[in-house]
């Protein structure tokens, strides 16, 4: 008999834990519209949790606009930086300390699951000029497009001018500077194709 009631109070907890949780993730995500509202396009049912920031590097840029569809989810302690448009689509989730980095564009699409710790940056310092600090050069710029039902694993650096085509993935840690077709699992640093999804089993 008290394992019969020790199992109906850890259903008991686990339906008021989730409950008072959602209830507090609801709280978070309007505390951040109201911090951030005139810099966001938010769905109602787009959710973010603890943490969450969105940094201008000191400048208010009027591209910048954070826009989250449906059913999107942002773990806690995301960052978001720079000055360009960052655009997410439905029913797709960031994992825990994620960065993007976005000075012209990053378009991700649906169904795109994003692990912890992935770097998504649009852009990098030039180098070119040896008579000049690197930190004086400026920045070299090109848009970044993740398209639907793609899987980007734990750790993943996503570099400026990237493509990354429908259902590919990228494994942990990979370094991706280069398109990805679609289809494509890609591991390794640089991140190079391993095989297709499409490959037949032998």
């Amino acid at each position: 008999m008290v394992e019969i009631k020790n199992e109906k109070m850890k259903k008991i907890h686990f339906f008021f834990s989730g409950y008072i949780t959602r209830i507090m993730v609801k709280f978070v995500t309007l505390i951040f519209k109201l911090k951030y509202f005139p810099y966001l396009s938010f769905h109602s049912t787009a959710r973010v949790d603890k943490r969450v920031k969105i940094d201008f590097h000191g400048m208010l840029g009027d591209k910048f606009k954070l826009i989250l569809d449906k059913r999107v989810k942002i773990y806690n302690d995301v960052f978001f930086q720079g000055l360009g448009p960052i655009s997410i689509g439905e029913n797709t989730y960031v994992g825990a300390f994620s960065i993007f980095g976005c000075y012209d564009s990053i378009t991700i699409g649906k169904n795109v699951m994003i692990a912890q710790s992935v770097s998504i940056r649009d852009h990098n310092h030039k180098f070119d000029d040896l008579d000049i600090p690197m930190r004086l050069q400026g920045i070299a710029k090109a848009p970044i497009v993740i398209e639907d039902d793609v899987w980007i694993g734990y750790g993943v650096i996503i570099n400026k001018g990237v493509t990354v085509e429908k259902g590919a993935i990228l494994g942990a840690g990979a370094v991706i500077t280069k398109n990805v077709p679609a289809y494509a699992i890609v591991g390794g640093v640089p991140g190079k194709i391993i095989k297709y999804r499409t490959d037949k089993k032998k």
